[in-house]
């Protein structure tokens, strides 16, 4: 390395940036911004302070436009102009703080009357603020209060936030600039939290147009002296997990000037999907409205400045957000799901992307990385996946200070090396990595590459059988629970559940895309005018029970299905399963301490594996539809058209599952099971039967080479 950087153990920090080897190299002075009293603005390497980004809503109706708050971190040497730095940004509602416990909430409002909130107040245009002065980066943290930023979370047991101040700390010590923020509705912005709404996602982007120079921002909330990114080159990527691998997808879908790339992981494509599939309920019981979500993240209620007006709009706004999604039901409505249904914007998408999912993922199901890769092929733009084993993670947990590795390489690394193209213009081959990196099911240290995500060809599992099935929903007959669910629906058929399984495999195959069910069923029986006796078993509030009202939405809904398809064998074999009820959590364990390196004045964090299951089966990959609605499809807006059914009138129906890749190996079968209710999923238990015919039953694998069809037999 040259003399700019770290040779021989002996630090020699830069002032610029250093690129070796395709990488910017950990070169800058780390300074802490955890360290309250003993943080000094003055002699930080680290600048920091915030600003508050102008909007183009006024959502809280004050007659000035809302402000959107984000905290900087830059290398100081950019402030001081030695550099123009580019920018890795967080948008993560979370970060601001957080509310305490979502579901006593929802329990406290669901019998409290508000004023009607009008949602087209929200769209009044007001004029922008007219800047007095203008102060500088630098002068404006030298005045910095870590308190801005490092404070305790009323919602989360005073632990402190940002919490993840420390997530890129790897990016800051090689030259990049990091921004994070909450958002609207959050402790320091303005505004109501918005799940899935063009407000929350023009939020975001307003920081973006900030750090291009096309977008004002001020010191305080008091907006008057503006301050610039002068110290920004104008590139930005964005980054970040679950809700702030979803916001990167949101603005990209602006075509916003600035962000050249996003590396979104378990990231949302369209919030209709992540609610809800085909129709029917796919998410957790107790978090199913959007306005769940939206309290959780409206840290703004943590003001002690606001009043009981300003603090009663916000609840307001939340209770008609409420109100809005029970008339949809289960199903699709383009007024409610559309600005959320961020893919329906493709041709807007002007970056390139490197998308990151867990096979495991079933908090944010792999439907969605499929969709946000779909989207960015439509675009024209480059777009690579990256698929790991894991569940609902990053392949490097900062907070948790462990890491996997990535085909034998760092995470982080492989960032490094994607945005050093795309921000800072280094030629090291980035857009050249494979299309597809997966890493295995049988082998986590082993990594496929694949040209493409899309397969060429396709095996045929179609039924032998003659008969007819009928299926119910007494959990207590089968003996099932949310915890014991997939361990019953894979490896044996029950009153709930039928199985259909091939032989067992000659040769080992690769499915990789999403699984297609085709069937023929009716409801068979149940009553219909009582809306199947439905029965709250997960403690839900009556608000969000009332999802499955037919006199709220107007129509029959929700009659569920589920569909599994598993990988099963006579014998125990190593699986990588997730382990809690939720399906959110696959334990690790270290094997080598220290092993991931994040170079400079940084600690190193621990390598990890996950840790594998010895049982019989594996679920591959789930799906939910309602048969109430028999035009549902992939697309999420074909689940509109609900229908009355008819007891013994038969539809067609073509079940997606979620997308996977998954290696069957020889010896082992492939196992296809109907179901009904999920009790993990399960909103509204409901009594019902549903009759299937046995010879309709035909699914179509995607596989990575040409596979011999097989036949399906019905199972014990």
């Amino acid at each position: 390395m040259n003399q700019r950087g770290f040779y021989n153990g002996r630090k020699n920090y830069s002032k610029v940036p250093v690129f070796e080897n395709g990488l910017a190299q950990p070169v800058f002075k780390f300074t802490d911004g955890k360290t309250g009293e003993n943080y000094d603005p003055a002699t930080s390497s680290i600048v920091r302070y915030c600003v508050y980004v102008e909007s183009d809503y006024d959502m809280d109706g004050d007659g000035k436009r809302d402000l959107v708050k984000a905290f900087i971190q830059v290398p100081r040497s950019a402030v001081e102009g030695s550099y123009k730095a580019a920018t890795l940004y967080e948008a993560r509602p979370y970060c601001a703080g957080v509310q305490a416990d979502g579901y006593d909430h929802m329990k406290e409002v669901e019998s409290k009357e508000y004023r009607k909130f009008d949602f087209a107040d929200l769209d009044k245009e007001v004029p922008a603020r007219i800047p007095e002065g203008t102060i500088s980066a630098m002068d404006l943290a030298l005045k910095a209060d870590p308190a801005d930023w490092y404070y305790p979370d009323k919602g989360n047991n005073n632990s402190m936030v940002y919490e993840n101040l420390d997530n890129f700390n790897y990016y800051l010590v090689r030259g990049f600039a990091v921004v994070v923020s909450a958002g609207f509705g959050a402790l320091g912005s303005d505004g109501f939290n918005y799940v899935g709404s063009e407000y929350e996602r023009d939020a975001f982007k307003s920081v973006v147009e900030w750090l291009h120079g096309d977008r004002v921002a001020y010191e305080d909330r008091e907006g008057k002296i503006q301050t610039k990114a002068d110290w920004s080159n104008g590139n930005v990527a964005m980054t970040g997990r679950s809700y702030a691998g979803t916001m990167p997808f949101a603005v990209a879908t602006t075509g916003v000037e600035g962000l050249k790339t996003i590396v979104p992981v378990a990231g949302i494509a369209d919030w209709y999907t992540q609610q809800n599939m085909q129709g029917a309920q796919r998410y957790w019981p107790k978090e199913m409205l959007n306005s769940f979500l939206a309290y959780f993240c409206s840290s703004r209620y943590n003001d002690e400045t606001l009043s009981e007006k300003q603090l009663d709009d916000i609840a307001a706004f939340h209770h008609e957000l409420s109100l809005q999604q029970l008339k949809c039901g289960f199903d699709y409505d383009p007024e409610f799901w559309g600005a959320g249904n961020y893919r329906l914007h493709a041709d807007q998408i002007k970056c390139s992307a490197l998308i990151v999912h867990g096979f495991n993922d079933e908090n944010v199901s792999t439907k969605q990385f499929e969709m946000m890769h779909t989207a960015f092929e439509q675009a024209g733009q480059t777009v690579k996946l990256i698929l790991h084993q894991g569940p609902h993670i990053t392949p490097t947990m900062a907070n948790k200070n462990y890491g996997i590795l990535i085909d034998g390489k760092f995470y982080d690394d492989i960032v490094n090396e994607w945005i050093s193209h795309y921000l800072y213009g280094v030629e090291n081959g980035a857009e050249k990595m494979p299309e597809v990196l997966a890493q295995t099911n049988y082998d986590q240290k082993k990594w496929e590459t694949e040209s493409a995500w899309e397969t060429e060809y396709t095996m045929k599992l179609t039924s032998k059988e003659e008969s007819k099935t009928v299926i119910d929903t007494d959990w207590e007959k089968a003996g099932v629970s949310a915890e014991n669910f997939d361990d019953v629906m894979a490896l044996k058929s029950t009153n709930m559940a039928q199985r259909y399984v091939t032989d067992p495999f000659e040769k080992a195959v690769t499915v990789q895309g999403t699984v297609c069910l085709n069937l023929k069923a009716a409801l068979k029986d149940g009553n219909i005018e009582t809306d199947f006796d439905p029965e709250n078993r997960n403690d839900v509030d009556t608000l969000t029970m009332q999802l499955g009202n037919s006199k709220v939405s107007g129509k029959m809904d929700d009659v569920e299905i589920a569909v599994l398809l598993c990988d099963v064998c006579d014998e125990e074999f190593d699986s990588i399963q997730t382990v809690d009820p939720e399906r959110n959590i696959v334990p690790v364990t270290t094997v080598k301490e220290g092993g991931i390196m994040n170079g400079g004045d940084l600690p190193a964090f621990d390598e990890a594996e996950f840790n594998t299951v010895h049982k019989k089966y594996r679920v591959i990959t789930r799906a939910f539809a309602d048969l109430c609605n028999p035009e549902a499809g992939y697309a999420p807006e074909t689940a509109q058209n609900s229908i009355e059914l008819k007891k013994g009138e038969y539809h067609d129906y073509t079940v997606y599952l979620n997308a996977t890749r998954y290696t069957v190996e020889p010896g082992h079968r492939l196992a296809v099971v109907v179901a009904t209710e999920d009790p993990v999923n399960c909103l509204i238990h409901k009594t019902y039967s549903v009759e299937i015919d046995d010879n309709s039953v035909m699914v179509e694998v995607p596989v990575t080479k040409a596979s011999e069809d097989m036949g399906l037999n019905k199972a014990e």
